[in-house]
């Protein structure tokens, strides 16, 4: 059995935050989707008033207007992921969500993990978890698909330990919990 105590930061549930509403493989299609819409609509406004002729009389007025919209444009694609973080910061800094931050000890063993702080105690076996994830700083533990346990790869004292962790994942994590996100993908 492994056991850790640790405090969630709240770098963490940002890190989580940002990773699932954003960075995780299966988020491409849709930060595809979202860069294609603001090139799309602003590259229509360009369209439209070069087609109708608005700026007939004077052309330079156009290249100014789509040189703007264009700015606007890349700004929009680069901010896309600063706008998730400050989403996230919103979360992790409201009052409500500070049962998040409390310091916890995890249990870890061949029937599941169990988790218990100064406010609750529970326990999730290994079947619950639908899917994992992985980063080079965490480990994402889904039991639905916005609920995780989040545990930091700097919790495990020694690389030991963390080899330990990883055959128990490897042992009783589904195949779909473990690799189905690749696939589906």
């Amino acid at each position: 059995m492994i056991s850790v105590k640790y405090s969630l930061t709240k770098d963490d549930y940002i890190s989580y935050y940002l990773y699932m509403m954003w960075d995780a493989p299966e988020r491409k299609t849709s930060r595809l989707k979202y860069y294609s819409r603001q090139i799309l609509v602003n590259g229509g406004i360009i369209a439209i008033l070069a087609y109708t002729d608005v700026f007939r009389y004077n052309p330079t007025t156009l290249y100014i207007y789509a040189g703007i919209l264009l700015l606007i444009t890349a700004m929009q694609i680069f901010s896309a992921r600063i706008n998730v973080k400050k989403q996230a910061q919103k979360i992790t800094d409201n009052e409500g969500n500070q049962s998040f931050f409390v310091e916890t000890q995890f249990d870890i063993s061949e029937a599941g993990i169990s988790r218990k702080d100064e406010n609750q105690e529970s326990k999730t076996q290994w079947k619950a978890f639908i899917k994992k994830q992985e980063t080079p700083e965490y480990y994402f533990l889904f039991t639905s698909s916005i609920q995780a346990l989040i545990l930091p790869k700097r919790i495990f004292k020694s690389s030991e330990e963390k080899q330990q962790f990883e055959k128990l994942l490897t042992k009783h994590l589904s195949f779909d919990a473990e690799l189905g996100h690749l696939i589906k993908s």
